[in-house]
């Protein structure tokens, strides 16, 4: 069966994840769609080879972040997904997931439009996820998606370990968000300290800090 959505057809489902347990699991939703599931056998190539190799095989795919037992990927899913989305080609990333690892995803979110946790995902859901990939390379963001140029405020560097910790005035002036200080661009890190401001466009109109955004910083 073929699904039609936004004009695109989608008829197979690329699977990636390092446990072979996990690829059925995920087969069965996408079964339900009466589309066909392709788990993708480790180990993978090279992140760009693996992303062109999918698209000559599938028209869609549903990922998991942590691809690195047994050397299944030397790439872990967020990049994955962020890459398909960048070639146009929509993607889902379902994994369970902990603070740290937010952290580790926030660099590659602007291209993540959905992030499901493995009991989330099912048939609708992921039909969800897609349209809003879809929706995106369209130009036409959700409200919690869509990026705004707004303020930013550094409240702590923690050289030491690398993070950075920020306030959104205009999302949340009193919730603060922890960066990973390699995610700001060199020119912004250089000399970066509590207190300082700058611009930068975010997705303001999510209420998670599991959603939160960065991308086009600027110094003010």
């Amino acid at each position: 069966m073929t699904l039609i959505l936004q004009g695109r057809r989608i008829e197979s489902v690329s699977i990636v994840d390092d446990d072979p347990n996990a690829r059925a699991a995920f087969g069965f939703p996408v079964e339900e769609l009466n589309l066909e599931p392709v788990p993708a056998e480790g180990p993978l190539p090279d992140l760009s080879q693996f992303v062109e190799e999918t698209r000559k095989i599938a028209q869609a795919a549903i990922c998991d972040y942590k691809l690195s037992v047994r050397n299944y990927a030397s790439f872990n899913g967020a990049q994955l997904v962020a890459l398909q989305y960048q070639n146009r080609f929509p993607a889902v990333l379902c994994t369970r997931w902990e603070t740290a690892s937010i952290d580790e995803m926030r660099r590659f979110r602007r291209y993540i439009p959905v992030l499901l946790r493995p009991d989330e995902f099912n048939p609708d859901s992921f039909v969800r996820g897609l349209e809003c990939c879809l929706e995106e390379f369209q130009g036409r963001f959700r409200p919690s998606r869509r990026p705004w140029r707004t303020l930013v405020r550094v409240e702590e560097v923690d050289h030491e370990r690398s993070y950075l910790y920020i306030v959104i005035p205009g999302w949340d002036s009193h919730e603060v968000v922890r960066l990973q200080l390699e995610d700001v661009p060199p020119e912004i890190q250089q000399g970066i300290e509590p207190e300082m401001r700058f611009h930068a466009q975010v997705n303001v109109g999510t209420e998670s800090n599991v959603e939160l955004y960065f991308e086009g910083w600027e110094s003010d």
